[in-house]
């Protein structure tokens, strides 16, 4: 049996070179969606602290209605943490505006160590019977498309 090239089926090297080129453009593709997601996820989890890291602090204050009520534990952004206090324990006796201040200590190094360039605010307003209270949470998300900041407002009425 005699074979003639010219008669011959199979790939070129055209055609291998556009197949390679389309698996390619695929394949970086996919390496794009998953860095998408990943960011993503990323983005997720300091939300996901920083709503945590509000709920912190009101939980704080609803175990503490009087120092609410005298308005310690307003914060404003970028305020200085306050100095510690030393309120937790079995040897510990501190007035309702100590706990407040060892309180704010607490939150404000957590919203440090848990989120980046984070910051927190805490504002409340005597309704009469209830206090409404406003917590917000900045940071900074590296993986953010936009700007990078952050925000979560966390709005709550604690019975006084």
């Amino acid at each position: 049996m005699h074979m003639n090239i010219k008669n011959s089926n199979g790939f070129t090297i055209i055609e291998v070179l556009v197949a390679m080129v389309i698996l390619s453009i695929g394949v970086l593709g996919l390496g794009v969606l998953q860095l998408t997601a990943l960011q993503n996820t990323q983005g997720g989890h300091l939300r996901s602290q920083a709503s945590i890291l509000a709920y912190d602090i009101i939980d704080s204050m609803r175990a503490n209605i009087p120092a609410v009520t005298d308005g310690n534990y307003r914060i404003a952004l970028g305020a200085g943490t306050p100095a510690t206090v030393n309120c937790y324990g079995s040897a510990a006796d501190c007035l309702t505006n100590q706990m407040a201040t060892s309180d704010l200590n607490r939150w404000r190094t957590l919203l440090d160590n848990y989120l980046p360039a984070g910051n927190g605010q805490v504002e409340s307003l005597d309704l009469g019977g209830t206090t409404q209270v406003t917590v917000t949470v900045q940071w900074l998300d590296p993986y953010s498309a936009e700007s990078g900041n952050e925000e979560v407002v966390l709005i709550s009425e604690l019975t006084q």
